[in-house]
């Protein structure tokens, strides 16, 4: 007989289910610490700061280099014939 049939057969008494319920709440209360702590550690971390700030950071510079193109566009305009000089007729 295999080891799985066996406890398959096996009637739990109450001192038995107690036990286990009183080891899962266990398994369970270490594991909630153990989310607890890691929670904690992230929010004390840098990490989520330094993104922010370098999110902001290319916000800023997207926005600096678009005012330039705009600004640069601006002063390439096309000139219209009128803005050209009028050829000198009388040298030849």
């Amino acid at each position: 007989m295999s080891k799985h049939s066996s406890l398959r057969h096996h009637k739990m008494g109450g001192s038995d289910a107690e036990g286990l319920r009183n080891f899962w709440e266990k398994v369970i209360q270490e594991q909630t610490k153990q989310q607890e702590a890691e929670e904690s550690r992230l929010s004390k971390s840098a990490l989520n700061k330094l993104r922010q700030e370098w999110a902001l950071r290319l916000e800023r510079r997207a926005r600096q280099v678009q005012a330039h193109m705009k600004t640069r566009d601006e002063q390439v305009a096309p000139l219209s014939i009128e803005a050209l000089p009028s050829p000198d007729k009388t040298v030849a």
